[in-house]
Order: structure tokens, then sequence, then C-alpha cells
């Protein structure tokens, strides 16, 4: 059985991963930094709440 080529290249673009997760993530609503919290409701049902928009005074 042969071994592979060691100086093979990487399928994976290691550079182009490195600066989209660098990259600063931004709320599609108000354009701040995204803070989500999970709060219960009175019912016991779980829900997803946005504080960058209520902040930035947007009711989402």
């Amino acid at each position: 059985m042969a071994k592979k080529d060691s100086g093979a290249k990487s399928k994976t673009n290691v550079t182009a991963r490195a600066a989209a997760k660098a990259e600063q993530a931004v709320c599609r609503f108000c354009g701040g930094k995204p803070e989500v919290v999970r709060v219960l409701t009175p019912a016991g049902k779980a829900q997803m709440y946005r504080k960058c928009c209520a902040a930035a005074g947007i009711a989402a």
C-alpha cells in the first residue's frame, strides 16, 4: 500500500476560514453586535430575545 504524498495541499483554505472567523458578526435588524438571550415565557416555552435590538429601539 502506497503512502500519500506528504507535500499534497489541503483542500481547506485555512486563510479564508481564519478571515471569516475574525470578521465581526452584525445583527441583521439593527446592525449592532448581536446579543441574544434565551428567556422562558410564563407558559414555559423558551424564546430567543435580541437585547441589541431593544437597546437600539427596534422592536424584534
